[in-house]
Protein backbone atom coordinates (compact mmCIF):
# COMPACT_ATOMS: atom_id res chain seq x y z
CA UNK A 1 0.00 0.00 0.00
CA UNK A 2 1.25 3.41 -1.39
CA UNK A 3 2.20 5.78 1.86
CA UNK A 4 1.89 8.31 -0.41
CA UNK A 5 -0.33 11.42 -0.11
CA UNK A 6 -3.11 12.22 -2.29
CA UNK A 7 -5.15 15.70 -3.42
CA UNK A 8 -7.91 16.16 -5.25
CA UNK A 9 -7.46 19.49 -7.19
CA UNK A 10 -10.69 21.34 -9.06
CA UNK A 11 -9.27 23.77 -12.00
CA UNK A 12 -6.38 22.94 -12.14
CA UNK A 13 -5.46 22.73 -16.00
CA UNK A 14 -3.88 26.90 -15.98
CA UNK A 15 -3.11 29.61 -13.46
CA UNK A 16 -2.92 28.85 -9.71
CA UNK A 17 -4.47 25.47 -10.00
CA UNK A 18 -1.66 24.61 -12.64
CA UNK A 19 0.97 25.74 -10.21
CA UNK A 20 -0.32 23.83 -7.45
CA UNK A 21 -0.79 20.54 -9.14
CA UNK A 22 2.92 20.88 -10.41
CA UNK A 23 4.33 21.82 -7.06
CA UNK A 24 2.54 18.90 -5.31
CA UNK A 25 3.52 16.35 -7.57
CA UNK A 26 7.39 17.59 -7.50
CA UNK A 27 6.72 16.99 -3.71
CA UNK A 28 5.39 13.73 -3.65
CA UNK A 29 1.93 13.75 -3.85
CA UNK A 30 -0.36 11.57 -6.27
CA UNK A 31 -3.39 13.98 -8.25
CA UNK A 32 -6.78 14.08 -8.89
CA UNK A 33 -7.33 16.30 -11.32
CA UNK A 34 -10.86 17.80 -12.01
CA UNK A 35 -11.38 19.64 -15.21
CA UNK A 36 -14.03 20.73 -17.64
CA UNK A 37 -11.61 20.32 -20.68
CA UNK A 38 -10.54 16.56 -21.12
CA UNK A 39 -8.11 17.45 -23.79
CA UNK A 40 -6.51 20.16 -21.29
CA UNK A 41 -6.31 17.92 -18.33
CA UNK A 42 -4.93 15.45 -20.63
CA UNK A 43 -2.25 17.41 -21.78
CA UNK A 44 -1.37 18.32 -17.91
CA UNK A 45 -1.32 15.04 -17.21
CA UNK A 46 1.64 14.10 -19.78
CA UNK A 47 3.17 17.06 -18.46
CA UNK A 48 3.38 16.09 -14.88
CA UNK A 49 4.09 12.73 -15.73
CA UNK A 50 7.05 13.22 -18.17
CA UNK A 51 8.24 16.03 -15.59
CA UNK A 52 7.80 13.62 -12.55
CA UNK A 53 7.38 9.92 -13.54
CA UNK A 54 6.78 8.79 -9.99
CA UNK A 55 3.83 10.65 -9.64
CA UNK A 56 0.16 9.02 -9.76
CA UNK A 57 -2.38 11.28 -11.87
CA UNK A 58 -5.89 10.71 -12.16
CA UNK A 59 -8.30 13.00 -14.36
CA UNK A 60 -11.75 13.44 -13.58
CA UNK A 61 -14.02 15.31 -16.07
CA UNK A 62 -16.60 17.49 -15.23
CA UNK A 63 -18.02 20.67 -15.37
CA UNK A 64 -18.35 21.82 -12.06
CA UNK A 65 -21.47 24.51 -13.04
CA UNK A 66 -23.67 21.32 -12.86
CA UNK A 67 -24.31 19.67 -9.39
CA UNK A 68 -25.27 16.39 -10.90
CA UNK A 69 -21.70 16.42 -12.75
CA UNK A 70 -19.93 17.20 -9.35
CA UNK A 71 -21.76 14.57 -7.67
CA UNK A 72 -20.91 12.08 -10.38
CA UNK A 73 -17.17 13.24 -10.57
CA UNK A 74 -16.59 12.65 -6.43
CA UNK A 75 -18.31 9.24 -7.18
CA UNK A 76 -15.26 8.37 -9.31
CA UNK A 77 -13.06 10.33 -7.06
CA UNK A 78 -14.16 7.42 -4.40
CA UNK A 79 -13.98 4.64 -6.38
CA UNK A 80 -9.87 5.53 -7.37
CA UNK A 81 -8.91 6.62 -3.39
CA UNK A 82 -10.72 5.56 -0.58
CA UNK A 83 -8.42 8.01 1.62
CA UNK A 84 -8.08 11.65 0.56
CA UNK A 85 -5.28 13.86 2.53
CA UNK A 86 -6.32 17.31 0.54
CA UNK A 87 -9.20 18.67 -1.51
CA UNK A 88 -8.42 22.16 -3.30
CA UNK A 89 -11.39 23.67 -4.22
CA UNK A 90 -9.61 25.88 -6.54
CA UNK A 91 -12.25 26.51 -9.92
CA UNK A 92 -13.75 29.16 -10.67
CA UNK A 93 -15.22 31.53 -12.70
CA UNK A 94 -14.94 35.53 -12.64
CA UNK A 95 -18.08 36.93 -15.69
CA UNK A 96 -20.02 39.50 -16.21
CA UNK A 97 -22.38 37.34 -18.52
CA UNK A 98 -25.68 35.76 -17.08
CA UNK A 99 -25.13 32.25 -17.66
CA UNK A 100 -27.56 29.82 -15.27
CA UNK A 101 -26.68 25.75 -14.68
CA UNK A 102 -28.58 22.80 -15.34
CA UNK A 103 -30.06 23.35 -12.05
CA UNK A 104 -31.15 26.97 -12.68
CA UNK A 105 -28.44 28.56 -10.67
CA UNK A 106 -25.89 31.56 -11.76
CA UNK A 107 -22.67 30.51 -12.83
CA UNK A 108 -20.76 32.63 -10.90
CA UNK A 109 -22.46 31.07 -7.65
CA UNK A 110 -22.81 27.67 -8.65
CA UNK A 111 -19.15 27.23 -9.78
CA UNK A 112 -18.03 29.84 -6.52
CA UNK A 113 -19.70 28.83 -3.71
CA UNK A 114 -21.81 25.89 -4.55
CA UNK A 115 -19.57 23.64 -6.29
CA UNK A 116 -17.22 23.39 -3.63
CA UNK A 117 -19.61 22.71 -1.05
CA UNK A 118 -21.13 19.55 -3.12
CA UNK A 119 -17.53 18.69 -3.62
CA UNK A 120 -16.40 18.65 0.07
CA UNK A 121 -19.44 17.14 1.02
CA UNK A 122 -19.15 13.94 -1.34
CA UNK A 123 -15.60 13.55 -0.50
CA UNK A 124 -16.21 13.75 3.38
CA UNK A 125 -16.01 10.32 3.73
CA UNK A 126 -12.31 9.79 1.86
CA UNK A 127 -11.39 12.69 3.89
CA UNK A 128 -12.84 11.81 7.42
CA UNK A 129 -9.86 10.43 9.63
CA UNK A 130 -9.93 9.51 13.37
CA UNK A 131 -9.06 10.64 16.55
CA UNK A 132 -5.08 10.63 16.79
CA UNK A 133 -4.28 10.52 13.09
CA UNK A 134 -3.43 13.48 11.11
CA UNK A 135 -5.49 15.54 9.73
CA UNK A 136 -6.74 16.31 6.39
CA UNK A 137 -7.30 19.93 4.47
CA UNK A 138 -9.85 21.51 2.54
CA UNK A 139 -8.50 24.54 1.02
CA UNK A 140 -11.49 27.03 -0.62
CA UNK A 141 -9.69 29.38 -3.16
CA UNK A 142 -11.71 33.03 -1.76
CA UNK A 143 -10.77 36.33 -3.30
CA UNK A 144 -9.45 40.54 -1.96
CA UNK A 145 -12.54 40.90 -3.92
CA UNK A 146 -14.97 39.70 -1.41
CA UNK A 147 -14.24 43.36 0.34
CA UNK A 148 -16.69 45.15 -2.46
CA UNK A 149 -19.47 43.00 -1.22
CA UNK A 150 -21.53 45.01 1.66
CA UNK A 151 -24.23 42.59 2.25
CA UNK A 152 -24.66 39.09 1.29
CA UNK A 153 -28.36 38.76 0.23
CA UNK A 154 -28.57 34.75 0.42
CA UNK A 155 -31.75 34.41 -1.50
CA UNK A 156 -30.60 36.38 -4.43
CA UNK A 157 -27.63 34.17 -4.97
CA UNK A 158 -28.81 31.82 -7.61
CA UNK A 159 -30.83 34.36 -9.49
CA UNK A 160 -29.28 38.03 -9.12
CA UNK A 161 -30.60 41.45 -10.87
CA UNK A 162 -27.45 42.02 -11.56
CA UNK A 163 -24.25 40.25 -12.50
CA UNK A 164 -21.88 43.22 -12.69
CA UNK A 165 -18.02 42.89 -12.72
CA UNK A 166 -15.08 41.92 -10.21
CA UNK A 167 -16.94 43.96 -7.89
CA UNK A 168 -20.53 42.30 -8.30
CA UNK A 169 -21.35 38.87 -8.24
CA UNK A 170 -18.05 37.33 -8.32
CA UNK A 171 -17.28 39.50 -5.03
CA UNK A 172 -20.63 38.21 -3.76
CA UNK A 173 -19.81 34.63 -4.24
CA UNK A 174 -16.61 34.28 -2.81
CA UNK A 175 -17.63 36.33 0.45
CA UNK A 176 -20.90 33.34 0.44
CA UNK A 177 -17.32 31.43 0.29
CA UNK A 178 -15.98 32.42 2.76
CA UNK A 179 -18.53 32.53 4.81
CA UNK A 180 -19.11 28.79 4.14
CA UNK A 181 -16.13 27.93 5.62
CA UNK A 182 -16.37 29.79 8.88
CA UNK A 183 -19.50 28.22 9.23
CA UNK A 184 -18.74 24.17 8.45
CA UNK A 185 -15.09 24.00 10.12
CA UNK A 186 -16.22 23.19 13.55
CA UNK A 187 -18.33 20.56 12.18
CA UNK A 188 -15.51 18.78 10.01
CA UNK A 189 -13.07 19.27 12.56
CA UNK A 190 -15.63 16.59 14.44
CA UNK A 191 -14.71 14.30 11.52
CA UNK A 192 -10.55 15.37 11.66
CA UNK A 193 -11.01 17.45 8.98
CA UNK A 194 -9.73 21.14 8.50
CA UNK A 195 -10.96 23.79 6.70
CA UNK A 196 -9.21 27.33 5.38
CA UNK A 197 -10.36 29.82 3.22
CA UNK A 198 -7.22 30.89 1.50
CA UNK A 199 -6.73 34.21 -0.98
CA UNK A 200 -4.14 33.79 -3.21
CA UNK A 201 -3.33 37.64 -3.87
CA UNK A 202 -3.23 39.19 -7.04
CA UNK A 203 -2.51 36.71 -9.60
CA UNK A 204 -1.64 36.77 -13.31
CA UNK A 205 -4.12 33.79 -14.62
CA UNK A 206 -5.99 33.50 -17.82
CA UNK A 207 -9.00 34.68 -16.23
CA UNK A 208 -7.73 37.63 -14.71
CA UNK A 209 -6.07 38.38 -18.11
CA UNK A 210 -9.03 38.00 -20.24
CA UNK A 211 -12.21 38.03 -17.93
CA UNK A 212 -15.03 40.01 -19.37
CA UNK A 213 -15.46 41.18 -15.36
CA UNK A 214 -11.99 42.73 -15.12
CA UNK A 215 -11.94 46.48 -14.98
CA UNK A 216 -9.97 47.45 -18.43
CA UNK A 217 -7.60 49.26 -16.58
CA UNK A 218 -6.99 46.95 -13.97
CA UNK A 219 -6.54 43.70 -16.55
CA UNK A 220 -4.11 46.36 -18.25
CA UNK A 221 -1.58 46.11 -15.12
CA UNK A 222 -2.09 42.47 -14.71
CA UNK A 223 1.01 41.09 -16.25
CA UNK A 224 2.68 44.37 -14.34
CA UNK A 225 1.90 44.40 -10.58
CA UNK A 226 -0.02 40.65 -10.27
CA UNK A 227 2.10 37.51 -8.92
CA UNK A 228 3.14 34.48 -10.59
CA UNK A 229 0.96 31.61 -10.25
CA UNK A 230 4.07 29.47 -9.36
CA UNK A 231 4.89 32.32 -6.50
CA UNK A 232 1.59 32.46 -5.21
CA UNK A 233 0.73 28.79 -5.19
CA UNK A 234 3.69 27.78 -2.56
CA UNK A 235 1.12 30.13 -0.37
CA UNK A 236 -1.57 27.95 -1.03
CA UNK A 237 0.07 24.89 -0.14
CA UNK A 238 1.66 25.95 2.76
CA UNK A 239 -1.89 26.73 4.14
CA UNK A 240 -2.87 23.44 3.05
CA UNK A 241 -0.53 22.08 6.27
CA UNK A 242 -2.83 21.00 9.10
CA UNK A 243 -0.09 22.03 11.47
CA UNK A 244 0.61 25.42 10.04
CA UNK A 245 -1.03 28.86 11.13
CA UNK A 246 -0.74 27.31 14.90
CA UNK A 247 -3.27 24.54 13.77
CA UNK A 248 -6.22 26.74 13.35
CA UNK A 249 -9.20 25.68 11.23
CA UNK A 250 -11.65 27.74 10.17
CA UNK A 251 -9.36 30.63 9.29
CA UNK A 252 -9.30 33.06 6.47
CA UNK A 253 -5.12 33.52 5.14
CA UNK A 254 -4.67 36.34 2.40
CA UNK A 255 -1.83 36.06 0.70
CA UNK A 256 0.14 33.69 2.87
CA UNK A 257 -0.67 36.01 5.99
CA UNK A 258 -3.50 34.77 8.45
CA UNK A 259 -6.05 37.76 8.59
CA UNK A 260 -9.99 38.43 10.10
CA UNK A 261 -12.33 36.88 8.34
CA UNK A 262 -14.80 39.39 7.28
CA UNK A 263 -17.29 39.92 9.73
CA UNK A 264 -20.31 38.94 7.87
CA UNK A 265 -18.81 35.37 7.06
CA UNK A 266 -18.58 35.24 10.80
CA UNK A 267 -22.00 36.40 11.40
CA UNK A 268 -24.31 33.44 12.72
CA UNK A 269 -27.37 34.65 11.35
CA UNK A 270 -25.79 34.84 7.83
CA UNK A 271 -24.00 31.53 8.16
CA UNK A 272 -27.32 29.94 9.01
CA UNK A 273 -29.02 31.41 6.13
CA UNK A 274 -26.47 30.31 3.79
CA UNK A 275 -26.18 26.83 5.07
CA UNK A 276 -29.83 26.15 4.68
CA UNK A 277 -29.71 27.41 0.85
CA UNK A 278 -26.28 25.62 0.00
CA UNK A 279 -28.48 22.43 1.79
CA UNK A 280 -31.48 22.38 -0.16
CA UNK A 281 -29.57 23.88 -3.73
CA UNK A 282 -26.75 20.66 -3.19
CA UNK A 283 -29.58 18.18 -3.04
CA UNK A 284 -27.58 16.06 -1.41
Amino acid sequence: MSDRKVAVITGSTGGIGGAIAEQLAAGGWDLVLVNRSAEKSSQQKRDLNTAHPGAKVDLVQADLMDTDQIKRAAREILAIHSSIDALYNNSGVLTSQRVMSAQGHESNYAVNTLAPYVMLECLRPALKRTAGTPKTMIVNTTSAAHSAAKSLDVDMLSDPADIGGLTGVYSTTKLALTTMGTALAPDLEQDGIMLRSVCPGAVATPMTKTSDAMPGILKFFVPLLFNKPEKQAGKMINAAKPDSFGGRTGIYITNGKEKAAPKLAVDASVQASLMKKLSVDAAL
